[in-house]
């Protein structure tokens, strides 16, 4: 995982971090906040040909607003944001997603967390459940 200071200069868009997917494309994700240990961690999944962007005000007000300051994670899926582009057409599928959510947990040490969805990223959401529902303390489904 790394990374990239030129990108991470402004607090209000969260740090980027970059980690590699089980097939070695280079995806992204936003943080928001710091680790908080007696508090799981928010975990955003975009809809179809959106990114991490969209949870910009999310991922700041959970992080810093109040008592019950979380870590925030927003994801970016291959081809969109930050993430780096995959040439196969046919890994853009929710399965797949799924496949790289788990690989950003890995990297990015989330054993558990709650996890907020908007359209397609719901789905990806409940196939993370069937594939690893000790990930999932809870979720939001956003449509």
């Amino acid at each position: 995982m790394t990374a990239n200071g030129g990108e991470n200069a402004g607090v209000a868009e969260g740090r980027v971090v970059r980690f590699s997917a089980q097939d070695g494309l280079m995806l992204a994700a936003r943080v928001f906040g710091v680790h908080q240990p007696h508090r799981l961690p928010i975990l955003c999944l975009a809809g179809l040909s959106r990114n991490s962007r969209d949870f910009l005000a999310l991922g700041r007000y959970l992080s810093e607003e109040g008592e019950q300051k979380r870590q925030v994670f927003a994801l970016d899926y291959r081809g969109r944001g930050r993430s780096d582009y995959d040439r196969n057409w046919r890994n853009y599928t929710p399965l797949r997603e799924a496949y790289d959510v788990l690989a950003a947990a890995a990297a990015l040490g989330i054993a558990e967390a709650v996890l907020v969805g908007t359209s397609r990223g719901g789905l990806v959401a409940m196939i993370l459940g069937a594939l690893r529902p000790g990930l999932m303390a809870g979720v939001v489904l956003n449509d």
